[in-house]
């Protein structure tokens, strides 16, 4: 293997293994006909793991009685519990949930997704500031690339190659 692909390879595991212990799990039970806590916090990559403690339940998506096919999952006897991985798709929104068989008795609940923070500097948002941040700001440098343009005065120049170098982290 050439050392550019150690390189990049140590790079992508660093990030997995960041990313993963990042993570939370966030413990919701069912209560009767609620879910407890009804409305939790969470970030991209957190797990939402819902416990069954009697009846039949559901775990499904989507508000006012109507699934949105983000998630569908059985709480039962035969079916304790139901996990789901928060993905970044749905950062900085509010995911609704209902008990299908219970939603008219308002058995439901939300999940709080926090919108990703990133270094300044940051361009490609793999939480890093380096060579690869710089190499999208050269692509979009004398134009006015929002992503690139990271101090939002309409130019990519020398203050936002400035803004990453002052920020360098690898």
């Amino acid at each position: 293997m050439k050392p550019r692909c150690h390189l990049l390879l140590a790079s992508a595991l660093s990030v997995l293994a960041a990313t993963s212990v990042d993570a939370a799990v966030i413990h919701v039970a069912q209560s009767g006909a609620n879910f407890v806590p009804p409305v939790v916090n969470a970030n991209v990559g957190d797990t939402i793991h819902w416990m069954w403690s009697g009846q039949g339940h559901t775990v499904t998506s989507g508000s006012n009685c109507t699934a949105d096919g983000l998630f569908d999952g059985d709480l039962s006897s035969s079916s304790t519990s139901f996990a789901w991985v928060v993905p970044a798709s749905v950062a900085g929104t509010t995911v609704d949930y209902f008990c299908m068989p219970h939603c008219l008795f308002f058995m439901e609940g939300s999940i709080n997704v926090a919108a990703p923070t990133w270094p300044p500097g940051d361009i490609n948002h793999d939480n890093l500031v380096n060579g690869l941040d710089i190499t999208q700001l050269m692509s979009a440098w004398g134009t006015s690339d929002a992503a690139a343009d990271i101090n939002d005065d309409g130019a990519v120049d020398a203050i936002d190659l400035s803004v990453i170098l002052s920020n360098w982290t690898s």
